[in-house]
């Protein structure tokens, strides 16, 4: 892993760290808010009933052990509750004429609104529009609750729960702003530990990159020497199997040192300077085109069929180089007599897909999803090609160097390789 891939692995635990956080504390301010308005409800339903189970009024709590009758009417309410409720009543007879109404115990609603309330609440009474499970509504501030009276009239009580629906909103809000303020801060602070958690690793990230450089540097001397010495001995003796067996490793080793090499630079993002809009189909066929005889020289048939007018902004040389893999794969893997084929096209307009083919026969058993680590090598069905498991995971580095993606799979005795990038 690079040090561009450990900064967006860091952006990535910053966002998922604040979107949990952000998550656990919206649940914990809704529940909060939940929990205080079935408080409310609660409590009002208990008032009510008090009342109407006392004919419009609210007693006062004894504390005369000889009495406690209403005392134990308050269960769940605080001590207090009957000297600060705000409530008004209204009682009609069996013909629905008000017969007392009740408004001493609140100041912002007369006699006729009153009616009026009352009215309302008992037309929903009748149809059975009441809501919570206390049997009880609500009509702008006020709870209410209708019942019938042994006598056959009918109450309708009203408590004025204004000044405690204003302290929820209050504690609300408070909550939200507290919650903001928590938010940002544990934002800041994932993001200045977590700086400082991947310092370490960025840094390593740093030292295998000039670790593989230097390797590949001072690996170059030695195999240079080493082929010198041979064509020397070829040159003084002849050619024998001993010299041709060590050339061949010398040349493996010089293709292994490159891949190295190709290694190290296909991380480098920093240099943009070869960036600018390309026309995608003209870059691939002018890849594609050096290895036609190849595979006419293997028998195998090369096709390409490159969409019109496809364009993104990319560095020429980049998919260029993701193109000389995938084909110089798609050949070196193509049954024999089998077909390669190179499409482009734009599918979105923000989207441009690069699809290499090859006819692969046994491909169905294959472990598509390993080929892209680096020196994976599929020995049962690669065993006879050369190469290091490395190509597949340069292409993979290209696309996402430009916001794209890699993805290989098998249709159709095909193996298909598919590369998607962001068109701008």
């Amino acid at each position: 892993m690079n040090s561009v891939e450990i900064s967006e692995l860091r952006r990535k635990f910053i966002l998922i760290a604040t979107l949990s956080f952000f998550v656990v504390i919206t649940f914990t301010a809704g529940m909060t808010s939940l929990a205080n308005q079935h408080t409310l409800r609660v409590q009002a339903g208990r008032a009510l009933q008090v009342i109407v189970d006392n004919n419009g009024e609210l007693p006062e709590p004894t504390t005369d052990a000889k009495d406690m009758s209403a005392t134990d009417l308050f269960e769940g309410l605080f001590p207090e509750f009957a000297y600060s409720a705000r409530y008004f009543t209204v009682t009609f007879d069996p013909r629905g004429v008000p017969v007392d109404v009740d408004v001493k115990r609140v100041a912002s609603v007369d006699r006729d609104e009153a009616v009026e309330y009352a009215r309302n609440a008992a037309e929903a009474y009748d149809k059975n529009l009441t809501v919570s499970i206390l049997g009880m509504g609500m009509i702008d501030t006020f709870y209410y609750k209708v019942e019938k009276l042994a006598n056959g009239n009918t109450i309708a009580a009203f408590l004025d729960c204004s000044f405690q629906m204003q302290v929820n909103r209050e504690v609300g809000v408070t909550t939200l702003i507290i919650c903001g303020i928590g938010l940002t801060g544990s934002f800041l602070l994932v993001l200045f530990l977590s700086k400082r958690a991947i310092r370490p690793e960025i840094e390593n990230a740093r030292r295998q990159k000039q670790f593989i450089t230097n390797a590949s540097h001072e690996l170059k001397t030695p195999l240079a020497v080493i082929r010198a010495n041979t064509e020397v001995i070829e040159m003084l003796q002849g050619e024998s199997e001993w010299t041709q067996s060590t050339m061949s490793q010398v040349d493996r080793m010089d293709g292994l040192v490159q891949n190295l090499v190709m290694i190290a630079r296909s991380a480098e993002r920093e240099d943009r300077s070869g960036m600018g809009e390309i026309d995608v189909s003209k870059v691939v066929a002018d890849s594609v085109d050096p290895f036609r005889a190849l595979a006419r020289q293997e028998s195998k048939e090369l096709v390409c069929v490159l969409g019109e007018d496809v364009r993104m902004m990319a560095d020429a040389s980049d998919i260029q180089q993701l193109c000389t893999l995938l084909v110089d794969n798609a050949i070196k893997y193509c049954d024999a007599n089998g077909q390669v084929l190179v499409e482009s096209v734009s599918t979105r307009r923000d989207r441009v897909t690069i699809t290499f083919s090859n006819t692969f026969a046994e491909g169905k058993s294959a472990q598509f999803g390993k080929y892209f680590e680096r020196f994976y090598r599929d020995d049962e069905a690669h065993s006879d090609e050369g190469g290091y498991g490395i190509g597949l995971s340069v292409a993979e580095s290209i696309c996402a160097r430009y916001g794209g993606s890699i993805k290989a799979s098998w249709k159709a005795g095909m193996a298909v390789f598919t590369c998607q990038f962001k068109s701008e």
